[in-house]
């Protein structure tokens, strides 16, 4: 790596001129770097200070009041110990040796003079991914240098990679030293560590990485320590951070040079990229200086170098800018864009400082299960301890852990939806904070709850996500509140009908044949009952529909409550060879009212096919559990596209075998008939929930599910599909005639009817009569 610029270099030596060393209180050897500050103070890690003291390193007590040697090029200073903020875990609890990151770890140290004659304070700059920055051993030798880039940005600590040339790395004596970025020309963070374990190196290559403190988070450590005046004082806002003007930022990379193109294709103008820039700048914290005049490859290396700036980007430019979806694809393609932007992040952090990390972590626990919640976030909310004794850091360890699991959920986008390429499905943050907000209502903060839901609707329609998918989500977080003890599917334990159809005969005619009928209902507590009404003999498939549609009406006539909010969900329930019936077309229609229309049922009511019959043991057994499985992920896995390439019924069990977590299955191949056999082959494997058209003899593009949403909130997909079968009823340009199999594990089938051998039972009822 080569740093260049006569002007970078001039800044960097004015660092070396004024680097700080604090001394050995017995040998007076380096035992670490710092970096002065105004009114006369310095500032390194605390584990300096007590190697310096001869302690161990991550001793959180405060040493009182010592005095340190702290030297500079120009002669040695005495500066007493004036701020102590330990190093402590997530918890606010001693770091334990080997650890690879931790929180706090700072030390203030009050020089009793005026530091030597051409010594300066240095400017302060925010650190960002992918930045390029550069470490000095602990005595500020200049050849001690060590080049590094930031990998990554985590909420406490950045961790910092050697290029892949190669060269020194960071060891023993660097921490508490400055790290510099000679493009922003600031200091940008601290020194920490190495990442090391207890038997040595955590693994194979680790030795060449190390991390970091940021500016973001001294800053936030210090106001909590000493309060935002005294803060002010001693580190001054962050500087300009090198935005660069036309022409001097040269594209380097593949995302800056496609965030390049985009600006030219999508922001016309010299005033278009002027006016995007600036806001940028501003909402990330930049220090925009009044000549500033950025091109395009300004804004593409201010876009690639701060993780909130696409976000900010489309805020500013509005979701239905024809560009807003190409910048979002190419953030996340890198995985370096975050997801929300700095207005939106402050605003929710704010919504948030003072909420119960307890009640956040159950929302989190139900709208997102696959994100683990952080084990700090179960603790009670502050409070008094045992005997009331304050617990240290409580309050703090709560603010912490909320602002830690924001940044754990925005890692996670949620996934592209399938139907709509470069949109996101519902990210798990936003499911969270909807899930939040109805706890808010539930628990009387009316204000907190709306606050949330305008919070999460604006930034889903920043993300292009529709109105309706996050309705959907609202409710299912509202029902949830309601009854927030309730199993996880409890979002989908409404009322229901379970219908047994069973074939009688068939038909010469190519019709359907008749079927025996027998129908059980179940109020929402998962009891199926007998219904009084039994279907006489067997029935058409109009007579079927029929005797359905009376059960409908009359289901809930004795019970003691108000009626049902909604109507039942209908399950038929199939054996494997029947799954073909089109049992959601058939007319319930009375042929006795002259003036009725055809009423298919499943333009009514929400109807679903389940697989019947029974399997052997074995195989029962293994289906029951790879359900109970699946229907876990029934909200976050990707939706499983099965399409022309699926050929064999092999095929089919290769792909779902391989997704162990898929819990829906669209089913695009050709041939309707062995669409049919493969949707069979879906749900004995344990796939929950199969989606496929009984229309198209063609394969089928993902697009034509679209309407459907299959990869859009799982509880509502029922609906959505009864709303489509309306649709096609009255517009038959409709391409679909959507199946839906829904196989709840929690909701039991109907009893097996056992019929007993003729010839068993007349011996049995000889031998009784022989008694």
């Amino acid at each position: 790596m080569v740093w260049s610029g006569h002007e970078a270099y001039a800044a960097e030596q004015a660092l070396l001129d004024s680097y700080a060393s604090v001394l050995d209180a017995c040998t007076g050897e380096v035992s670490g770097g710092a970096v002065l500050l105004a009114e006369q103070s310095v500032l390194t890690c605390a584990h300096v200070v007590n190697m310096a003291l001869r302690r161990k390193g991550f001793d959180p007590g405060h040493p009182g009041p010592v005095t340190l040697r702290v030297s500079f090029r120009g002669g040695t200073v005495e500066g007493e110990l004036a701020s102590w903020i330990p190093p402590r875990t997530a918890e606010g609890g001693r770091v334990p040796e080997g650890a690879v990151g931790w929180q706090g770890d700072l030390a203030v140290l009050r020089l009793a003079t005026a530091p030597p004659a051409g010594v300066r304070p240095q400017r302060w700059g925010r650190m960002s991914r992918r930045q390029k920055v550069r470490a000095w051993y602990g005595s500020g030798l200049a050849m001690s240098y060590v080049d590094t880039r930031v990998q990554y940005a985590g909420p406490d600590v950045y961790y910092l990679d050697v290029e892949a040339g190669g060269g020194p790395v960071i060891g023993p004596g660097y921490s508490g030293g400055p790290l510099w970025s000679p493009d922003d020309e600031a200091v940008v963070g601290l020194v920490v560590g190495q990442l090391r374990s207890a038997e040595g190196t955590v693994g194979r290559g680790f030795h060449d990485r190390s991390f970091a403190i940021s500016w973001q988070r001294i800053t936030e450590e210090l106001n909590r320590s000493l309060g935002p005046e005294a803060v002010a004082a001693l580190l001054p806002p962050a500087g300009p951070g090198g935005l660069g003007g036309a022409g001097e930022h040269p594209v380097d990379g593949p995302l800056q040079r496609r965030l390049a193109m985009l600006v030219r294709q999508f922001l016309s103008g010299a005033d278009g990229v002027d006016h995007s820039a600036r806001f940028v700048a501003r909402e990330c914290g930049r220090h925009v200086p009044a000549g500033w005049r950025p091109d395009a490859d300004a804004l593409a290396y201010l876009l690639a170098t701060e993780p909130r700036g696409l976000a900010a980007l489309v805020e500013h430019l509005g979701a239905r800018h024809p560009g807003a979806a190409e910048f979002l694809a190419a953030g996340r393609s890198t995985g370096l864009a975050a997801l929300l932007s700095p207005g939106e992040h402050g605003w929710l952090r704010a919504i948030l400082a003072d909420t119960d990390p307890a009640a956040l972590a159950r929302a989190v626990g139900r709208a997102a299960p696959e994100i683990r919640i952080p084990p700090e976030l179960l603790l009670p909310a502050a409070g008094p301890a045992t005997g009331g004794e304050a617990v240290p850091h409580r309050e703090d360890t709560g603010r912490r852990a909320v602002d830690g699991l924001i940044a754990q959920l925005e890692r996670h986008t949620g996934g592209y939806s399938v139907d709509q390429p470069g949109v996101l499905r519902v990210p798990p943050l936003l499911r969270a904070v909807e899930y939040r907000a109805a706890w808010a209502d539930r628990v009387q903060e009316p204000q907190r709850g709306a606050e949330l839901r305008s919070w999460s609707g604006r930034v889903a329609a920043r993300l292009g996500i529709s109105p309706d998918v996050l309705d959907e989500y609202r409710a299912a977080a509202a029902l949830w509140a309601l009854h927030p003890s309730a199993p996880a599917d409890a979002a989908t334990a409404g009322p229901r009908i379970a219908v047994s159809l069973t074939r009688y005969e068939y038909s010469g005619q190519g019709g359907d044949g008749s079927f025996r009928c027998t129908a059980w209902a179940d109020n929402g507590d998962r009891v199926l009952r007998p219904v009084p009404a039994s279907a006489p003999g067997p029935l058409a498939p109009n007579e079927v529909a029929r005797f359905i549609r009376t059960v409908l009406a009359t289901w809930d006539d004795d019970l003691p409550a108000e009626p049902a909010a909604e109507d039942p969900l209908v399950e038929i329930f199939l054996d494997e060879p029947e799954l073909g019936l089109p049992v959601e077309g058939w007319d319930s229609a009375d042929p006795q009212d002259r003036y009725a229309d055809a009423e298919p049922l499943g333009i009514a009511y929400r109807m679903v096919v389940r697989l019947a019959g029974e399997l052997p043991p074995v195989q029962a057994k293994e289906r029951a559990k790879r359900l109970r499985r699946r229907w876990q992920y029934l909200e976050t896995a990707d939706v499983l596209h099965l399409d022309e390439r699926c050929q064999e019924r092999r095929h089919v069990t290769g792909a779902v075998q391989r997704e162990q977590q898929a819990a829906r299955v669209v089913l695009r191949t050709f041939d309707r008939a062995r669409r049919t056999a493969f949707a069979a082959d879906c749900l004995r494997l344990g796939v929950p929930v199969v989606l496929w058209d009984r229309k198209a003899q063609a394969a089928q593009a993902a697009e034509e599910f679209e309407p459907l949403a299959p990869d859009g909130p799982a509880p509502g997909l029922p609906e959505r599909v009864r709303r489509y079968r309306a649709e096609v009823f009255a517009d038959r340009s409709h391409p679909l005639r959507p199946v839906l199999a829904w196989e709840d594990p929690s909701r039991p089938p109907p009893p097996v009817l056992e019929l007993g051998d003729p010839d068993d039972l007349y011996d049995d009822y000889l031998a009784e009569d022989s008694e």
